[in-house]
């Protein structure tokens, strides 16, 4: 195919973009429904995951050491509590701050009780420890028990599995979602390309008779399907982010009350206009190319019948 015949096909594409204006917007509409679904669908998700991350970071192991542990003892072992793969961080808390933090729970009655009856701190030095990945939280565990000196080690291990099923039910969830409306976005275009094609049957009758090859006749509606997919992706982006901001004001004394911070849509305005584009770009593609399949190998004047 020559440049010039490059050309004047996507030119074509626009033309027909535009003469069929109002099966565009149709399209166009549809799309963007099914991707602003998506959108919304993705940003609760990411609410969700950004909670469940804040959960996992509280689900800390706590290290106790052994009263006769020395300096250098306390040195070695978060050594090599920090070479375990799956540890996130480290925090040494000495027996004196946590029974500070102790005390200061306590009514004041009960801090003179504590403190008079016992000069000797009670509680022992501890590691606060946190996971990286809880669905190694067994393993990890394990790793921390062969370290010496360690007098005992408190752990929510129920807590860890439920957050692992959770996060991994939210992603079969949202993948199951996706496919779906991408399903549908493609069915859309498709039965909208099919339109086009009928209303032009007889063009493309005579361009198939005079020897026009399938790709020069299926090249315009391939044109036509990025232009529709580029168009809803853009559109669904700033419809998404205007819904997210809504929701976000509406809902701000709510999510304050419970003491969680909602995701900023500008972090993944990008990243989702990129993908939205992508998704219209290869839904519109792609419902092109299934429907000329079905026309396109047949010959010349038999394409007038469909």
């Amino acid at each position: 195919m020559t440049g010039s015949s490059f050309r004047y096909l996507f030119k074509e594409g626009f033309r027909n973009t535009w003469t069929n204006r109002m099966m565009s917007i149709a399209s166009i509409c549809v799309l963007m429904s099914c991707l602003v679904l998506m959108g919304c669908a993705s940003m609760i998700f990411l609410n969700i995951d950004s909670l469940l991350g804040r959960i996992e970071s509280e689900n800390v192991v706590m290290v106790f050491v052994e009263d006769k542990a020395t300096d250098e003892d306390l040195h070695d072992m978060e050594k090599s509590l920090n070479n375990i793969a799956n540890i996130h961080e480290v925090v040494f808390v000495p027996k004196e701050e946590a029974y500070k933090a102790q005390l200061a729970t306590m009514d004041e009655a009960a801090r003179t009780f504590f403190t008079e009856i016992d000069s000797e701190i009670p509680l022992p030095n501890a590691f606060k420890v946190t996971v990286d990945d809880l669905s190694q939280f067994d393993s990890t565990i394990k790793s921390i028990k062969q370290i010496d000196h360690i007098e005992t080690i408190r752990e929510n291990k129920d807590l860890a599995k439920k957050l692992v099923t959770i996060r991994k039910g939210i992603e079969v969830i949202a993948v199951v979602i996706v496919l779906v409306l991408f399903a549908i976005s493609v069915f859309i275009i498709s039965n909208t390309i099919k339109l086009t094609v009928y209303s032009r049957r007889l063009e493309i009758s005579i361009m198939k008779s005079v020897g026009a090859t399938n790709g020069f006749v299926r090249m315009p509606f391939v044109v036509e399907g990025m232009i529709l997919g580029t168009i809803s992706g853009i559109l669904s982006t700033v419809l998404v982010g205007v819904f997210y901001e809504f929701a976000i004001n509406q809902f701000s004394d709510l999510i304050l009350s419970l003491g969680l911070e909602a995701v900023s849509f500008k972090d993944y305005a990008l990243i989702m206009l990129a993908a939205f584009v992508a998704i219209g770009i290869l839904t519109g593609v792609g419902g092109s190319i299934i429907t000329m399949s079905r026309y396109l190998n047949k010959e010349g004047s038999e394409i007038s019948g469909v």
